[in-house]
């Protein structure tokens, strides 16, 4: 297989990965939201996965093996629902399948993954970084979820962070919860 199939393989593993999880979210219409207390946001650091992150709620941490043609990848989700917005933050590493890749390709590969399983439209997209790593921003939207997501790639993990929030109900801490995002030191798992 040349180099160029190889990364081919991978963009369209990591567009397979990407928001994996989304399928239950976009497709649950929104439900009446009573009024709720006043959210206790707290950090919640995960040094087996290098990253802390602030939430309303601790997180539910989810593994999922995601089968592609590049091989199987274990897939960790951290979400929180603040009914009926879903927080969320997704790891992936991809190991030996990512290293020497472009990262530009892979983000937009990631990108395009989540466009598809969310069967959303792109609203808008940025380049951004976290500390030396390339990152994409972007919002989509759905014919019921809007969507505002930042991916980065740090070595040969993808880290993806996200919010879902209904069409008409943007949710008021989305950027909070996305700066919140922060590598830590990363231990061995």
């Amino acid at each position: 297989m040349t180099h160029r199939n190889h990364a081919g393989r991978l963009t369209v593993c990591l567009a397979l990965l990407s928001f994996a999880f989304l399928p239950a979210f976009a497709q649950t219409p929104p439900q009446p939201t009573p009024a709720a207390p006043a959210l206790q946001w707290m950090t919640y650091s995960y040094p087996a996965d290098g990253f802390q992150a602030s939430f309303p709620s601790e997180p539910e941490m989810q593994k999922r093996d995601i089968p592609t043609d590049a091989g199987s990848f274990k897939l960790r989700s951290y979400v929180t629902q603040v009914a009926p917005v879903a927080l969320f933050i997704g790891v992936c590493d991809y190991g030996a399948q990512a290293e020497g890749k472009d990262p530009d390709e892979l983000l937009q590969g990631a990108k395009t993954g989540a466009l598809k399983n969310s069967v959303s439209h792109l609203v808008s997209e940025r380049k951004i970084t976290l500390g030396i790593y390339h990152g994409v921003a972007f919002e989509s939207e759905s014919d019921s979820a809007h969507f505002s997501a930042r991916v980065y790639i740090v070595g040969t993990t993808l880290y993806q962070t996200l919010v879902v929030a209904p069409i008409d109900r943007p949710f008021p801490d989305t950027v909070r919860f996305l700066d919140s995002f922060q590598l830590i030191a990363r231990t061995s798992k």
